[in-house]
């Protein structure tokens, strides 16, 4: 994905100097504004009036109203086709509350599924600027299809194939210029002239189909659970793994979104300095179809309070009337009952948006840490098992992703969002290609295993099995000399992987044991993350990356036979 050499304006009107990674400006797509800005705030409205305890009217401190800043939000957006194998744990009632957890240990078929761009899950917006649940607003069906490009159209077999890809209507149109967009924007209504705004293209493409990958298994696995409940009539589903296979032919396009960001206060709150202050909060309308989404389920406690008097006032004075009791006792006890519960409601309208979050946030924690402990598991007779399993390793990115999505949402930094999504980034790509060289390795390593054998075979065809006795270090008659063979070199150590665990004293005589508790002694002394600076996290990171393909040689039985015989 190739920079762009436009420079976009940032949410102040300020030419932005931050890269743009929007590809060929001439390739862009977008829609339109189809609303303006008063018909943003009846749908904030609306979105007020859909439940009895919001408030009544929403304002922006001394405005009456909320404030809205009319943007053409960047998003990365695909057309793929995946296919899906799925393995879990079903559980089933085992009595007295206790639930027993029976694995799945073969694969089953979930199916083939496309994700047109008229779907949510390929839609990714490509700035760090608003938070990723708000920006679920603007994307949807009515998005559409891609136009058919202009191969397609140039033949009736192309354009026939294309058109028949998708049962989406075609809305999107060509937005080669973003400046003329936003003028076209302020024509219908949208804000004056100069007030769209235009972001730039924060995340790059590969970036963006990680997220959209993330999407797309959180949606198969949403798929899965259900399959495993109806066919193996459990009461819970945990522990699901994907493999998702692509298929060829991916598309994928620079869409730019029309979208009013809101901004509204209700109720206070203390800020870092101790003082009162308006809490603030934020909502996203799509430009096109008006849906809202809002940062926080806002309560009214004015509301809450004078449901919970009515609550108390309507009762006692119908049986006072029935009872005949004294009217002034009643009332005193009426008001002071009132009294008490419209504090309760108070506080309650104040504290239910925050056990919300904080249910929401348990239930992440609980399957972020399942997630980490199926992929950094140790032990057994293969240790690097869930190193190696690609759908394992996939679900703790997807986790990493989903704890950079949600952590601290309510206190969202554009940058240092940005700076941490780089960090993730980085880190999976070495992790990922850690497993590629990994990979690489075992094949070689048994190449060079197949090959000892079936010279070790020659050798028994042509001496007999004797030669084994007469030349047991690969020297002698017919041997190639000590050092050579496979168990010639058992004293040395090539790549420095016995040093490498503090073994260097032991080489081959270390035992299984001693190579596992050094391996984990070491890693914890280079772990990146237990160093400070740039310079000294890169030499922890190169320690430690060469410290994990020592104990992933030397661990496994072939691979470290072939390496003492090196």
């Amino acid at each position: 994905s190739s920079s762009s050499s436009s420079a976009d304006r940032d949410g102040g009107g300020r030419r932005s100097r931050r890269p743009c990674y929007g590809g060929d400006e001439t390739l862009q797509l977008g829609l339109p504004f189809e609303l303006t800005a008063e018909d943003a705030r009846r749908a904030l409205q609306r979105w007020a009036g859909q439940k009895p305890l919001r408030p009544h009217r929403l304002r922006d401190g001394a405005s009456p109203v909320p404030t809205l800043t009319p943007t053409l939000l960047p998003h990365w957006v695909f057309d793929v086709s995946v296919s899906v194998r799925y393995k879990a744990s079903a559980g089933f009632d085992a009595g007295g509350g206790k639930t027993e957890w029976v694995p799945i240990t073969t694969w089953k078929d979930g199916g083939t599924t496309r994700y047109g761009s008229d779907a949510a899950e390929t839609q990714i917006c490509a700035s760090f600027r608003h938070r990723r649940d708000l920006l679920r607003a603007v994307t949807g069906a009515h998005v559409g299809a891609f136009p058919p490009s202009k191969s397609s159209s140039s033949s009736s077999s192309s354009s026939s194939s294309s058109s028949s890809s998708s049962d989406a209507a075609v809305r999107l149109q060509p937005m080669p210029d973003a400046k003329r967009a936003a003028l076209d924007a302020a024509r219908t209504g949208a804000g004056p002239p100069g007030s769209v705004v235009v972001e730039r293209y924060g995340i790059k493409r590969s970036l963006a189909w990680e997220l959209a990958g993330r999407r797309i298994r959180e949606t198969e696995r949403a798929k899965a659970k259900k399959l495993v409940l109806a066919s193996h009539k459990c009461q819970d589903v945990k522990d699901i793994v994907l493999d998702v296979e692509l298929h060829p032919g991916r598309k994928v396009r620079a869409v730019r979104l029309p979208a009013y960001v809101a901004t509204f206060t209700h109720d206070v709150e203390m800020d870092d300095d101790g003082k009162i202050v308006d809490s603030k909060h934020a909502a996203i309308v799509c430009g096109a179809t008006g849906a809202v989404r809002v940062s926080d389920d806002v309560l009214c406690r004015d509301k809450a309070r004078l449901l919970s008097v009515l609550a108390v006032s309507v009762p006692a004075g119908i049986a006072s009337f029935v009872a005949g009791a004294d009217v002034g006792v009643l009332a005193a006890q009426t008001l002071m009952a009132s009294a008490a519960a419209a504090g309760l409601a108070g506080i309650f309208a104040r504290q239910v948006p925050r056990l919300r979050r904080e249910k929401e946030e348990s239930e992440r924690l609980v399957d972020e840490e399942r997630a980490f402990a199926a992929a950094t598991r140790h032990g057994g007779a293969n240790v690097d098992a869930a190193w190696m399993d690609e759908p394992t390793q996939q679900r703790r990115d997807d986790v990493e992703w989903g704890r950079w999505k949600e952590t601290d949402k309510t206190n969202w930094d554009e940058h240092k969002r940005e700076e941490w999504a780089a960090s993730i980034w980085a880190w999976q790509r070495i992790r990922r290609r850690e497993r590629d060289e990994r990979r690489e390795r075992l094949l070689l390593n048994r190449a060079r295993a197949d090959e000892a054998e079936r010279r070790d075979e020659e050798k028994e065809r042509r001496w007999g099995p004797e030669w084994r006795k007469e030349n047991p270090d690969g020297g002698g008659k017919h041997g190639r000399g000590k050092g050579f063979g496979l168990r010639g070199g058992r004293d040395r150590d090539r790549d420095g992987f016995y040093e490498a665990l503090g073994l260097q004293s032991k080489l081959s005589s270390a035992t299984a044991e001693e190579i596992k508790a050094s391996y984990r002694r070491e890693a914890m002394e280079w772990h990146p993350d237990k160093h400070q600076g740039e310079a000294a996290k890169k030499r922890a990171a190169k320690n430690f990356r060469k410290l994990q393909t020592a104990y992933k040689t030397l661990s496994d039985a072939n691979s470290r036979r072939v390496y003492d015989g090196l």
